[in-house]
């Protein structure tokens, strides 16, 4: 007994490792297979692909000086813009503070101006009109007067001095 069980135990083993061995080759049989369609489409795929990245290559090759030339310029115009932005802006300090000043002087000017006008003006009132109006005055009042004395003043004229008194006055 001791011999049929392990008999038994070798032809079962013996069974076990040969359809190991079967399923292994089966499986080495479908890697295969897949392996070689993996294989196919890989090539397929370079195929394709190289065209490809050979273009994009000779793309990038050929826009690296660009996009380097481009990458200066845009470095070159910041700074430029920079330093313009600058002296714009000193240039515009400048021009409020003189703008500001030429106002406070044209203010002065003005003020200045009215104030000599309004002096002028009293200046006028005081030393001119004043007096002006006491001529008036006088005038009129020597004229009322002349005017009142001819009024009782008695005519006696002849005709002969009438004619002589127009023929003086032509």
């Amino acid at each position: 007994m001791d011999n049929t069980i392990i008999t038994i135990f070798v032809v079962v083993a013996a069974v076990a490792i040969v359809v190991q061995m079967g399923l292994l080759f089966a499986l080495y049989k479908a890697l295969r297979q897949t392996s070689e369609r993996v294989e196919g489409i890989a090539g397929r795929l370079e195929q394709q692909a190289m065209p490809v990245l050979a273009t994009a290559a000779a793309i990038l090759e050929d826009a690296k000086p660009k996009l380097a030339e481009i990458t200066s310029n845009l470095a070159e115009t910041s700074a430029t813009v920079r330093a313009h932005v600058t002296q714009v802006g000193a240039a515009t300090t400048e021009i409020a503070e003189r703008v500001r000043m030429q106002a406070a002087r044209l203010d002065g000017f003005v003020t200045n101006t009215a104030q000599k006008v309004e002096a002028t003006s009293e200046l006028l009132q005081h030393k001119v009109f004043s007096p002006m109006r006491r001529v008036r005055a006088i005038v009129s009042a020597l004229g009322a007067g002349m005017a009142m004395f001819q009024s009782n003043r008695p005519r006696h004229r002849t005709g002969a001095e009438d004619v002589e008194d127009e023929e003086m006055f032509i």
